[in-house]
């Protein structure tokens, strides 16, 4: 099929993401100002900057459809009109997150076992799988899961993919979406939602019969302590990760501080980056 046909193929189709994520890669190519875009903070050192932030804006609003593009060499379909992580690693590359993905570079081995809890689109997890580790992924919200499943495809990356949230608990929960993106949704919150399956963080492991964790991400919007603490409550020495990239920028909705319970499980912060703590037991 040509790329014309492609993306009348893609003009044509119905605005739910399961549609979009069957039309071939390709049928979504970046505009003329999308690409220049991309020329200046694509992997460059202009994309640690804050000059990129007003661009990502002009990025996001020059088409309203998605963009097929690339990510750590990879193929990606990125949505940046509704998911700020998108719209990020779609115009910056590795220069986003680049101290988190340096420190999984640094610290996850081939064939070692990365866990991303809220994977979002994808992001950390592609860098993971590209490594040749085992990734269990965790996202709750459907549009995200969908496109994660999608972007792992279009690379023929293997992983294990849960849609689900992690809680203190096994049930159900309501997963509300905030400041139109994706990314940002957080559980037990009032208004409107979704409900999601929630599940320990242990059971999940075990359902994948998980031995090890060298690298363990964390980004669920103030929900990290509902997820982790039971978790190191309950687990084997054997299961705690050697490694942890955990968002603490909204520990203010945490109902205990969990960094604490980090210390005494032996674990020291050895490093930052804007939004997220890094952490090592050695």
């Amino acid at each position: 099929m040509s790329v014309k046909s492609n993306q009348a193929l893609a003009q044509s189709a119905p605005e739910d993401g399961y549609s979009r994520s069957i039309i071939p890669f390709g049928s979504y190519p970046l505009t003329q100002k999308q690409q220049w875009i991309r020329k200046i903070f694509f992997n460059t050192p202009l994309g640690y900057s804050r000059l990129r932030r007003p661009f990502i804006e002009h990025f996001k609003k020059d088409r309203p459809d998605p963009v097929d593009a690339t990510l750590f060499g990879l193929k990606v379909r990125f949505y940046p009109r509704d998911n700020q992580t998108d719209a990020k690693s779609a115009v910056c590359g590795s220069c986003y997150n680049h101290r988190e993905t340096r420190w999984i570079s640094r610290h996850l081995p081939r064939g070692g076992t990365f866990v991303d809890i809220g994977a979002n689109m994808g992001f950390f997890s592609l860098y993971g799988a590209q490594r040749e580790a085992r990734v269990i992924a965790i996202e709750p919200n459907r549009t995200l899961f969908d496109r994660l499943k999608k972007n792992m495809a279009l690379n023929g990356l293997k992983a294990d993919l849960f849609q689900v949230a992690v809680g203190d608990h096994d049930g159900m929960g309501m997963l509300v979406q905030t400041n139109r993106d994706f990314g940002s949704g957080r559980m037990g919150e009032d208004g409107p939602g979704d409900r999601v399956r929630v599940r320990p963080l242990l059971d999940i492991l075990y359902q994948y019969d998980a031995t090890a964790i060298h690298v363990l991400k964390i980004d669920i919007e103030g929900y990290e302590d509902r997820a982790l603490l039971p978790f190191f409550r309950a687990a084997p020495m054997t299961l705690l990760p050697d490694h942890i990239i955990m968002e603490d920028t909204e520990s203010a909705r945490w109902a205990q501080d969990i960094l604490p319970v980090l210390r005494r499980a032996g674990y020291a912060r050895r490093g930052r980056s804007r939004g997220n703590i890094l952490l090592s037991r050695f």
